[in-house]
């Protein structure tokens, strides 16, 4: 299954950026992301996103 931008924003949507890897799979879990955005989101980089396009460009997700 493809995940889409759209999908990952929803589940971003309570993130304040500038945020760290752990607080942003820490929000996703909270917001009952399924296990395709989970995985995706622990894949990401140990580092800081600026913001929710960062880390879908980081994660390989189309815009």
């Amino acid at each position: 299954m493809e995940i889409n931008a759209a999908e990952i924003q929803w589940y971003l949507e309570n993130v304040t950026f500038p945020a760290t890897k752990m607080r942003i799979v820490n929000l996703a879990r909270d917001n009952h992301a399924p296990d395709g955005v989970m995985d995706l989101l622990k894949g990401l980089p140990d580092q800081e996103y600026s913001s929710p396009e960062e880390v879908m460009r980081t994660a390989g997700v189309k815009q």
